[in-house]
Parts: C-alpha cells; structure tokens; sequence
C-alpha cells in the first residue's frame, strides 16, 4: 500500500521538480491545476520509486484514477517502472477498485502492457487469457486532447483564416468603453460574480435537453467549477498564477487565468466570457496572448474540448498548432474480457472502439450479460441518455455468440433492462436495428418504428456510420 498526502501549497517545489521532468506539454501537469481541483477529485500524491503518482477519484466508482508524473520510462528503468505498476495494481485492488492510468503517452502505454504480460496476475485474477494485456483496455480519446497554439497567431490573428476573430474585436471596440488589465485580487469578487452569470448564460443558451445534459456531464458541474477557481484565487499569488480581467464601464465582462508549463508555455486554466457582450471571448483571448506574449512566452495550451461540440468548434476556428495526446488505460474484470472477446467476434469493430467504449461510455452496472462454462456468450448495454423524450436508454451492442443462438438469451436481457430501466425512472428506450429482419424482431417488445433522429454529439459516437441513418425505434417504459 503505498502512502499519500493532500496536495499542499508547502509542496510546491517538490511537485514542480516532477512536473517539470515531463516530456509532454499535458494541461495537467501544473501544479495550480493539481492544487484547484484537489476537492472536487479527492486528489492525493506521493513520490515512489523516482517518480510522483498522483492518485484521485472518478465518477465510476468500481475504478481509481492514477496519473504517473517524471520522466518516461527507458531501458534504465525497466524495473524501477516494472516496480512502481506493481505497486498501483495494488492499491487499486486494497481499495477494492480497478485500476485506470490517465495522461500517457503512447510510449507510456506500450511500456505498461509489456510489464502486464510478463507480471499481471491474469489467471490468479480468473482471467482466462492469452497474455496480461488482454486485461486492459487501452483508449486515446480525441475529446481529452490539448489544444497547443502559437502565441504569435493568437495575438495578431493574421491573415484571412482569422478575419472573423478580428470582426468580432473590431465590432466590441467601436461598441464598447473597455479595458484590459492583469488580473489582481481586487478583481476576484466581481471575476466570481461574472462566473455565475456564465454558467446561467451556458444553461440559457441550450437549444436541446441534450445540449443541457452535455454541460452537466462532460463539463464540470457549476459548483465544483466555481468552487476550483475560488480554490484558485484563495492562493492566487502562492501558486504563481498569471491572468487577465477585461472590463466595460468599470464592470468585469470577462477574465482568464493560468500558469507556466515551462519558461516557453503557458496553460490557460479558466476563460470565461459575459456572451451579452458580443466579441468580449475573441477580445479577453486576444489580449492576453498579447500580454503572455510580452512575458516571454511562445506557445499556449487551452486544454481540452471534452467532445463538447460548440467547445470544440471554438478550439478548432483558432488553429490549433498541434493536439497533445493524452491516452489512458483501464483495468478489466473478468466479465469485462469476456464481453469485449464476445463484442468482436459478433461485430467485428476494432479493438480501439471497444476499448474507447469501455473506457468513456461502459458502466458495470448497466451491462447485462449471460454467462456459460464461464464465458459471456449474450450481452447488452444500456447507455443512458437525456433525448427530447426525456430520461433515454439506448440499448447498444446486443449480442449473442454463434453458438448459443436460438435460446432466448438475447429476449431475456432485453426484458431484463426494461426492468431495470422502469425501475430507474427512464422514460423511453431506443435502439438502432441495422436491418429490417432485426426491425420486425424488435417490434416484438413494443419498440416502434419512429425513425428518430440520434444525436450522438458531444460524447462517443454510437451510431451506425452514416448520421442520416441513425434513425431509433422507440417504447415507451
């Protein structure tokens, strides 16, 4: 069991000595980051075996979150490494957990899987498997990368690409009485008030219920957001914090605030925007460029779009010079290794798609499986949604292998989860039959042919490749 310790601001410099060995640009490796978020992840550290581990919790509960901050592992340090994934598999498993790595690089990944097939105790764990990679599935999701910009584009937005970043500032400068100013703590009081109006504005301007469950879901819920920047601003100078604030009349329409990645990079932590004053984003994003630009710096990571549509677009229209990878790994049950084996058999997807399902969209509690001579051999997902119907399960991946067709296990779990589903108070289940035998065979348990339109925007795509076929049947529950 290894021993952790509350991120503290007395344990800046210690931290930062290992941020600072890591050969990646990720968001996460600030200490300000470490230190604003630590109430809303229960975030702890220690130093083992040459490296800092970070450890915090997920929404999954079954699942602890591991983040190995030092330099990569290399030839020399095969078994100070071999040691230290040891030592997680460990602690995951004391606290009755899984294990889940998070912020790896692809070098990082490999490294992991090749200590996992010599030394992860599959069978002890009654996995009936090849080799112990097998018990792992590994996920490179787009929606978690960083987006690194040139400090140079940012804040001179030249060129006809960027044409309407400047309409939208040249339109706030003709409307507006405005200034811009480095963000002191005078400025945190009405920087905080401005924060509630923000995420008001976010929930206001959502044209679906989906657009609502998004924000909710993928973003950080609005009180642990403002509780990280009240965090942040409690200790604004100690964590050597750099930001903005811009103002119309006196008042704050929007500030911005981040920290050092290195002498060369600067992360942007928080922006944020009162959306009434039109090109206020284009005009608070610009200005600080500008400034960070005068500080020296040359690049600016603004994190992640976290599959959020309109995010993404926004991240996207400024031109990102490249995206940081971040990749992840988790920890499989026997169940789990047995449904995946069972998924590609019947469906034939990639392993890349089943492992970003299992990572980003699986939940043990809404898999519902049939089990023989200890292989799963049936199985379905429900993957909760919010539609324009309400409360949604999507009935995803139902599958049966080859052999134990035409005994009733598909029937069983489908009525199976509309228990579970009225239990849990859904409104409706949908599904997406891919030919017109499975249309009739569906229609059998009260789906209707509505041909609804899915909306798998904002999170993992589950649809059928074609968006204009995604069309559902429907039953009410």
């Amino acid at each position: 069991m290894i021993s952790l310790r509350r991120v503290s601001l007395s344990h800046k410099q210690v931290i930062e000595s290992y941020l600072s060995q890591a050969s990646t640009l990720i968001c996460d490796f600030t200490f300000s980051s470490l230190y604003m978020w630590q109430e809303v992840y229960n975030t702890c550290w220690t130093e083992v075996e040459g490296v800092m581990v970070v450890r915090f919790d997920l929404s999954e509960e079954n699942v602890k979150g591991y983040m190995i901050v030092g330099s990569e592992p290399s030839d020399a340090s095969v078994e100070q490494y071999h040691r230290l994934y040891s030592l997680l598999v460990a602690d995951a498993h004391q606290q009755g957990r899984q294990l889940r790595l998070v912020c790896m690089t692809h070098r990082a990944i490999q490294h992991f899987l090749d200590w996992a097939d010599l030394n992860y105790e599959a069978h002890e764990r009654g996995l009936n498997v090849v080799s112990g990679r097998e018990c792992f599935a590994v996920c490179d999701n787009p929606d978690y990368r960083d987006y690194i910009y040139s400090l140079d584009d940012l804040s001179q937005l030249s060129g006809r690409k960027y044409q309407p970043k400047r309409n939208h500032i040249n339109r706030f400068e003709a409307a507006y009485n405005y200034t811009f100013q480095k963000l002191t703590p005078s400025d945190f009081e009405q920087c905080l008030m401005l924060d509630c109006r923000w995420q008001r504005q976010k929930i206001d301007s959502a044209t679906s219920v989906v657009e609502v469950r998004n924000r909710v879901e993928h973003e950080c819920p609005p009180s642990q957001e403002h509780m990280a920047i009240r965090r942040a601003f409690d200790a604004y100078d100690e964590l050597g914090l750099v930001g903005g604030v811009l103002r119309v009349d006196g008042q704050v329409v929007a500030f911005t605030y981040g920290s050092a990645l290195s002498d060369e990079v600067f992360c942007t932590h928080i922006e944020k925007a009162d959306a009434a004053y039109e090109g206020a984003f284009q005009m608070i994003n610009r200005s600080f460029a500008q400034m960070l630009r005068q500080m020296g710096y040359v690049k600016v990571n603004r994190e992640e779009d976290m599959g959020i549509a309109g995010l993404r677009r926004a991240k996207e229209s400024y031109y990102p010079l490249m995206m940081q990878e971040k990749m992840s790994l988790r920890e499989l049950t026997p169940r789990e290794v047995s449904s995946r084996e069972l998924w590609q058999r019947v469906f034939g997807d990639e392993r890349e798609f089943v492992d970003l399902f299992m990572t980003e969209v699986y939940s043990p509690d809404n898999m519902l499986t049939r089990v023989e001579e200890g292989r799963v051999v049936s199985m379905l997902h429900i993957v909760e949604m919010q539609t324009s119907l309400g409360r949604t399960g999507y009935l995803y991946a139902i599958a049966t292998d080859a052999d134990y067709r035409g005994r009733g296990y598909s029937s069983q779990l489908i009525e199976e989860a509309f228990r579970l589903m009225r239990q849990r108070r859904y409104d409706v289940a949908m599904l997406i039959p891919a030919t017109n035998q499975l249309k009739e065979f569906y229609s059998k348990f009260g789906f209707e042919d509505r041909s609804y339109q899915m909306d798998f925007s904002g999170g993992v795509y589950l649809g059928t490749g074609e968006v204009t076929a995604d069309l559902a049947m429907v039953k009410t529950l």
